[in-house]
């Protein structure tokens, strides 16, 4: 998925947001992607509120959802899963990865991913 912040109105574009016309999404009920669909989405899609990342893997692969947004920490793997061999993770856009990308190589040498990211996680997500 990719979405633009623009630094100056403090608007969240959704280039993709006209696809998502009329389809329903699965979110799990109380996190972040739940927040951002009905922040930014509800008027043009149908929320289907799931109780666990679980079981909108299961409403996706059933046909009750047609899409579902997560985390990448929880989707990559999770379309790794012999279960999932259908589902296809979509992430940010180019440009926006490689501004991540400039920003993670900076901290990587400072260590600053791994203590953010096993405060937060619980586990380290410095890539390799």
């Amino acid at each position: 998925m990719s979405f633009c912040l623009h630094p100056t109105k403090r608007e969240l574009s959704v280039p993709w947001k006209n696809h998502s016309q009329g389809k329903t999404i699965g979110v799990q009920t109380a996190s972040t992607g739940a927040t951002f669909v009905e922040k930014y989405l509800k008027d043009v899609v149908q929320v289907r509120a799931c109780k666990s990342t679980e079981q909108h893997d299961l409403d996706l692969a059933a046909g009750r959802v047609d899409l579902v947004m997560a985390s990448m920490a929880y989707l990559t793997p999770s379309a790794a899963k012999p279960s999932n061999e259908e589902m296809t993770v979509t992430g940010p856009r180019s440009e926006l990865k490689a501004m991540f990308d400039k920003g993670n190589r900076c901290c990587h040498g400072r260590r600053a991913i791994k203590t953010l990211s096993q405060k937060w996680f619980g586990f380290d997500v410095t890539p390799l």
